[in-house]
């Protein structure tokens, strides 16, 4: 196989693959809702359900666009968008969890009970740790495909 076409083939499952990550968190917290405003609410002082909103937008209309290839360049930027306020939120819960934690734990007086809190505790820091992380790298490959936009297998070239 040319080594070009494994570039584009590879460069493509990477934009279907993001795209679908952020569609199906969009869904998610559509039937979710309100917990895009409860979100917002962390990082905009003002304007929650608007900023709720917004982010569901851009997740969803940013990963159909990343999914199909169709304007990549503007879908990739609604991800890079969505995630720089989502990076501030996982950074508020990292700061804010081992506090919350230890108020919970001194609060129960049942020590079999402090030990399952502790084990959901350390499960709780740990995804949002990881899903700084995981964000983190996705920002990173948005805007790739902000610069690159959609190869050869994407609606952009179609519809040129």
């Amino acid at each position: 196989m040319d080594d070009a076409f494994l570039i584009v083939a590879v460069e493509t499952l990477l934009r279907i693959t993001l795209g679908l990550r952020f569609l199906y968190s969009g869904l998610s917290n559509v039937r979710r809702w309100p917990n895009a405003v409860e979100n917002a609410g962390l990082v905009f002082p003002f304007g929650q359900t608007f900023f709720g909103f917004i982010a569901v937008l851009l997740m969803v209309g940013g990963g159909i666009g990343l999914t199909l290839g169709l304007m990549t360049r503007v879908a990739a930027f609604m991800i890079v968008l969505f995630l720089i306020p989502t990076l501030r939120i996982q950074w508020y819960w990292l700061r804010t969890l081992p506090v919350t934690i230890e108020e919970v734990n001194n609060a129960v007086p049942q020590e079999e009970i402090k030990k399952k809190i502790q084990l959901l505790a350390r499960q709780a820091y740990h995804s949002h740790e990881t899903g700084w992380q995981n964000n983190l790298l996705f920002l990173v490959v948005a805007l790739f495909y902000c610069v690159r936009g959609a190869t050869a297998l994407g609606l952009d070239i179609w519809l040129r």
